[in-house]
């Protein structure tokens, strides 16, 4: 886990976003970097660095700090607070269960649930407008092109995935993009959506099409940074989301065709080797900022079970996160992913514990090369990798033309997983069957909301389970209730609410 780039981002994050941006008091007002100039700053690859990695803090899996912008302490995107946009990317569905928030649980949510630290997601609205100060001042430096070109693309990268992550939760928001109106106070409407997605798609374009980016950096001592294959798989998630089905089909086999990634041969292994060339993205951790996802796992009277053959003895976790029986069930015999997975453990009384006996649901460890009690762990978490790919290919050629030709991405993940391929569905018989196969996959990895949005089956899937006061409203979050009140009746609100 040792790496130059790693350790400074680690590092450098909250002081580089605490001395670049300015006193703001509004949600609404991304005011930053108005004391900085291509003069005097942005001169040097080491500037550039500087000002990226105040974008890459959003994305870090510690806890969060504050926002000097607005004197908020927010959380990070993808951590194990259970309002992050990771957290409710999984536990709004069937693929895990919490009832720490019971509105989150419950689908009762409304404008002004995720207020303040809750509105962690929104509030990213704010580093939009710092990537577009960063963009700005990057084109206009007068620095090597071979390294402006690079620090350009990674930029861009950065800022689409911040527009998409808000597209997912919210849809088309007021982000600004244009440089010269940064410093506005002027409220902007929202977007529409084909405004607002042809932004992100022009982003990554633009940054796959820079060949001073490299197409990967699994295996490096820069793995952590922003690649061409990240932003391919951002392109892929867009396109998938919109269900463009040909653009997202051209978009996945152009990974696949970079040669760049591949399965690895163990499912177990992704998790727990660093940077190995299945992971187009994983977010780096290490003892300074370490992986909390485990330590909501584990029964507080947990003292040892089993993920396949390896024994993961420990002691008990904070119990908040769970994999329900329905969704476990869904796994064939002998599928190989359920060595990842603890159905049963022995407590520190020396009794067997299962879904017989007291176990609300399954433990979805993932991650089994953990070892001693905890709470933290110095492991990477897997954002996007090559699996999702194939699986994301297998589904758009089956909605344009049916199976025939899908079957071989597809089973290339399951023969992996030790389970026989497909063969002989109908196009609505692998429509509901890679659904299942996406769950089983990539179950924890955050990816389980947007699939069900994708299939129609979120609303429905959450009724299921009990969250009565589930509709169609749901499928967006709302804008925050200071947001709306800051807006002054410029700003639309999200249907429903």
């Amino acid at each position: 886990m040792k790496s130059k780039f790693k350790n400074k981002l680690i590092v450098v994050s909250f002081f580089t976003v605490f001395i670049l941006t300015t006193g703001c008091e509004s949600e609404l007002e991304p005011e930053v970097f108005s004391d900085l100039t291509p003069e005097n700053f942005f001169q040097t690859e080491k500037d550039f660095n500087a000002a990226l990695v105040a974008l890459y803090s959003s994305f870090s899996i510690d806890w969060g700090g504050p926002d000097p912008g607005v004197g908020i302490w927010y959380t990070n995107l993808y951590n194990a607070n259970n309002r992050t946009y990771l957290m409710r990317s999984g536990l709004t569905t069937d693929e895990l269960w919490n009832d720490w928030d019971a509105n989150i649980l419950n689908f009762t949510w409304g404008p002004a649930t995720f207020s303040g630290t809750g509105a962690s997601t929104y509030s990213r609205i704010r580093y939009v407008a710092r990537a577009t100060d960063i963009i700005d001042k990057i084109e206009k430096s007068s620095v090597n092109d071979l390294i402006k070109n690079r620090y350009l693309a990674e930029a861009k990268t950065l800022r689409a995935w911040l527009m998409y992550i808000l597209y997912d939760f919210f849809g088309p928001v007021n982000a600004k993009i244009d440089p010269e109106t940064l410093s506005d106070t002027e409220i902007i409407p929202r977007w529409t959506d084909a405004e607002y997605t042809a932004v992100i798609e022009q982003d990554l374009l633009d940054a796959i099409s820079t060949d001073e980016l490299p197409e990967s950096y699994s295996g490096t001592a820069d793995w952590g940074r922003v690649s061409k294959g990240l932003a391919r798989m951002l392109l892929l998630k867009l396109y998938m989301h919109k269900k463009d089905w040909p653009k997202a089909e051209a978009a996945g086999m152009n990974i696949i065709a970079s040669g760049a990634y591949s399965l690895n041969p163990s499912y177990d292994d992704v998790f727990i080797t660093s940077s190995n060339t299945e992971l187009i993205y994983a977010i780096v951790s290490n003892d300074a900022v370490p992986n909390w996802y485990m330590q909501h796992l584990f029964p507080g009277g947990y003292a040892q079970g089993f993920a396949g053959s390896k024994s993961i003895e420990r002691g008990g976790g904070w119990y908040g996160f769970s994999m329900p029986w329905e969704f476990y069930d869904k796994f064939e015999d002998g599928d190989l992913r359920k060595n990842t997975i603890i159905s049963e453990y022995t407590n520190s009384a020396g009794e067997l514990v299962d879904r017989d006996n007291g176990l609300r649901g399954a433990i979805p460890l993932k991650y089994t090369s953990i070892e001693g009690n905890g709470p933290d762990y110095a492991i990477d978490w897997v954002i996007y990798r090559y699996a999702d790919v194939l699986l994301s290919v297998a589904e758009a050629i089956n909605e344009q033309r049916g199976p025939s030709d899908a079957y071989q991405y597809v089973n290339q993940v399951r023969d992996r997983a030790g389970v026989s391929g497909w063969n002989g569905l109908t196009q609505e018989e692998f429509r509901e069957a890679i659904l299942d196969e996406r769950g089983r996959e990539l179950f924890a990895e955050g990816h389980r909301r947007q699939d069900l949005i994708r299939h129609s089956k979120f609303i429905e899937r959450a009724i299921e389970r009990g969250a009565t006061s589930a509709s169609s409203k749901h499928i967006l979050f709302p804008i925050p209730a200071e947001v709306m009140l800051e807006g002054g009746g410029i700003i639309e609100q999200n249907p429903g609410y």
